[in-house]
């Protein structure tokens, strides 16, 4: 069975210094996974690495880790500086993972968001740097049982990936089992001709699905045709996460994670 997931944005809370505080709420909404902010890692000690992991089990909760990467850290940059500084934190963040047991690291960290707009007709170069950053990360993440799931963004947020087919071409270029691709509905439905077909494409590929409505709300206020994504997601049995990622400010459901698996799990 699916495992259905939130990531910590769907609180109001989410700004918090303890993410454990926010995981009996998960549980309420009858969630069996969190999302969390990757960087938040990087300010833990060891101790609170582990209190977390802990937290975490007591509750009945899996993790998983989201990550964005600003311009000083841009991983598709050709200032090695720039590219060295991404590399060493995200390392940290992956080894992290590590220490709590692994998971998976999910998003559009291969460049910076915002995106150097200036540098759009430099596309090529910008996807062979990430490739090569990606590269010597996902060695990395094999060591400490890690997955990096690629998340292709719609064209107003980044250029340079935006549907499966391009995320397919990058974690092909890539060449490493730990190094997958992670889709968004809200995303998808801006950017794919079909959805469904998009889904199949990745495939194999496909370790993280995050969902929402085509108007960013929660699952079923919007005109996604949630009974057909089952009916596809069944057909490549995908067995990954689906984690519910609906804008900030979006009402709470009674047993929001319960309806969720009726409909997709």
């Amino acid at each position: 069975m699916r495992r259905i997931g939130v990531h910590e944005t769907r609180f109001a809370e989410s700004g918090i210094a303890d993410i454990a505080l926010l995981f009996s709420k998960a549980r309420e909404l009858e969630y069996n996974l969190l999302e969390i902010d990757g960087e938040r890692l990087l300010s833990l000690s060891p101790l609170g690495l582990k209190r977390v992991s802990l937290e975490a089990r007591n509750f009945q909760l899996d993790l998983s880790y989201s990550l964005s990467l600003g311009p000083l850290l841009d991983l598709s940059s050709d200032d090695e500086a720039v590219r060295k500084r991404g590399l060493l934190a995200v390392e940290r963040i992956i080894r992290n993972i590590g220490k709590m047991g692994g998971g998976s690291l999910n998003g559009p960290f291969y460049a910076s968001i915002p995106p150097h707009l200036h540098l759009k007709m430099q596309k090529d170069r910008l996807f062979e740097q990430s490739v090569g950053s990606l590269r010597s990360l996902a060695g990395i993440a094999e060591s400490e049982d890690v997955l990096l799931n690629i998340l292709p963004v719609n064209r107003y947020d980044h250029f340079l990936l935006n549907t499966a087919s391009d995320a397919l071409q990058f974690v092909r270029s890539v060449n490493h089992p730990s190094c997958g691709i992670d889709l968004d509905t809200f995303h998808m439905n801006i950017e794919e001709s079909d959805m469904l077909d998009a889904l199949e494409q990745a495939g194999y590929y496909l370790h993280c699905l995050h969902i929402r409505e085509n108007n960013g709300q929660v699952v079923g206020n919007g005109h996604l045709d949630w009974c057909r994504i089952k009916e596809k997601l069944d057909m490549i049995h995908y067995e990954g996460p689906l984690i519910h990622v609906p804008d900030a400010g979006c009402s709470l459901v009674s047993f929001e994670g319960k309806r969720i698996r009726m409909l997709l799990g």
